[in-house]
């Protein structure tokens, strides 16, 4: 094999890797420009820690946060994974805005080596609004659909509403 064919095929050697998943296991696929990596993937979950900014971490890992939101929907591993970045973003933007909230009481000017990506106080508050739903694993985030209910709740729920209504109109009889 001469020196070019040997460069393609270590070039193709570096541009392959394995999937966790196929529809048979595990498989090979080819990678081009700005496909998923190990590197990508720390660099997004490592800002999304940071500053629990999806749009900043999906720009520094080199993808749209399209392709990162759908990442999420397909790869439960990775899902767990910003889960976890996400829910550590935000206590260190929640104890942010305490420790700055304190210092601005005390008369102290923020410190300028702090860990947390520079936002205002309106950016952390609408972060933390935004997250803390699925943070604290409450209620269901800003602008989210309800989860469908089953069929027994509906009716469960009729009956109840049902009962109340003959309940008032027997009181208003009497």
């Amino acid at each position: 094999m001469g020196s070019t064919g040997q460069k393609e095929a270590q070039a193709r050697a570096r541009a392959a890797r394995v999937t966790r998943h196929g529809k048979d296991g595990p498989q090979v696929v080819a990678v081009t420009a700005h496909r998923w990596t190990d590197e990508a993937e720390a660099a997004f979950l490592d800002t999304l820690a940071a500053s629990c900014n999806v749009t900043l971490s999906a720009a520094t890992a080199g993808f749209s946060t399209e392709a990162i939101y759908r990442r999420r929907r397909t790869d439960p591993v990775f899902a767990e994974r910003w889960q976890a970045a996400l829910e550590q973003g935000y206590a260190r933007i929640e104890m942010a805005v305490v420790a700055r909230a304190g210092d601005a009481m005390e008369g102290f000017a923020p410190d300028p080596d702090s860990p947390i990506p520079a936002m205002t106080v309106q950016d952390a508050i609408a972060i933390l609004k935004l997250h803390g739903p699925a943070v604290r694993g409450e209620g269901r985030a800003p602008g989210w659909r309800a989860r469908p209910r089953s069929l027994d709740e509906v009716r469960d729920s009729i009956l109840t509403k049902l009962e109340a209504i003959d309940a008032a109109r027997r009181e208003a009889g009497e």
